[in-house]
């Protein structure tokens, strides 16, 4: 689930990062704590996962996350995806070592020896990120909403169907004929980014629009015949919505490609289920993400 601000902070000082959680939540910021809110089993994709559907990083500064090796990656994580990053100093240490390059230049809050004394400065900085990020995310929404992805509903279940046929017929060896279709296995999709935006406030047809963003490598270089098929799950497990793109007109945005997008009423989304489809309606990559 998508969330405002990411908590970085190493182990060992939980109490401080609980208290900031706190008072966070408290002003109506939803946070992200590993501690809470991270499984056992598939933690560190959980934590790539929420940095990067986070819209602020608050980093608890001090001698014990400036030498963490998962705080740097938290940060190195966050930076490489332009997540705003909230520096809370919360003890005397100088910036130094890797986080340098990544924190130089973002925004600092000297918050020692008594980090509460600074909590309301904390959620002020902090709300107003949040704010610009959203600012900025809707921004690109508005650009992409301008050029929406037709909607196929009930095309995932044919696409599945040929492709496994097609796919039976490739192990076969009956593709010898088409030696320079793209084939699975020569290349890889990704989804980098998947969120939602609540769009009630806009004066839309909809209330919530719902996108779904990454990379194809390597890129094909004759993408005639290539199509993007994005299919989006609730909960349940239900089909909501089937979008599809050649993918030579696919838009390409910061996280690489938009890969699909569509609107509901209802906030119930949870699932999208991307594959990339050759000419012979073969699947030749896939992958899905949980919002």
């Amino acid at each position: 689930m998508a969330h405002d601000v990411y908590i970085c902070y190493d182990e060992r000082d939980l109490e401080t990062a609980k208290d900031v959680c706190e008072v966070l939540e408290n002003s109506g910021l939803e946070c992200w704590l590993k501690n809470r809110d991270a499984g056992v089993k598939h933690m560190v994709d959980e934590i790539m996962n929420a940095i990067k559907k986070s819209k602020v990083m608050v980093l608890l500064y001090s001698k014990n996350s400036k030498d963490s090796n998962f705080v740097n990656n938290e940060v190195d994580v966050a930076f490489g995806d332009k997540r705003s990053i909230l520096v809370f100093q919360i003890d005397d240490s100088k910036l130094e070592g890797g986080l340098q390059f990544f924190l130089r230049n973002k925004p600092w809050l000297k918050a020692y020896p008594n980090p509460e004394d600074e909590f309301d400065t904390l959620v002020n900085d902090t709300s107003r990120l949040v704010k610009e990020q959203k600012a900025k995310d809707r921004n690109i929404s508005n650009v992409i909403k301008q050029h929406k992805i037709p909607v196929i509903v009930g095309i995932a279940a044919l696409l599945l169907i040929v492709g496994a046929l097609g796919y039976m017929m490739f192990n076969e060896g009956s593709d010898a004929s088409g030696s320079s279709q793209i084939k699975a296995g020569d290349v890889k999709i990704k989804i980098t980014d998947f969120h939602v935006d609540d769009v009630r406030k806009e004066n839309t047809d909809w209330n919530y629009s719902y996108f779904v963003g990454g990379t194809i490598s390597p890129t094909p270089d004759n993408p005639e015949g290539c199509t993007i098929v994005v299919d989006f799950y609730d909960k349940t497990g239900s089909l909501v919505d089937s979008v599809e793109t050649p993918l030579k007109d696919a838009q390409k945005v910061s996280s690489g490609f938009l890969l699909g997008s569509t609107v509901s009423d209802k906030n119930t989304i949870k699932l999208a289920d991307v594959q990339l489809i050759n000419s012979d309606d073969i699947i030749i990559a896939q992958d899905d993400s949980q919002i």
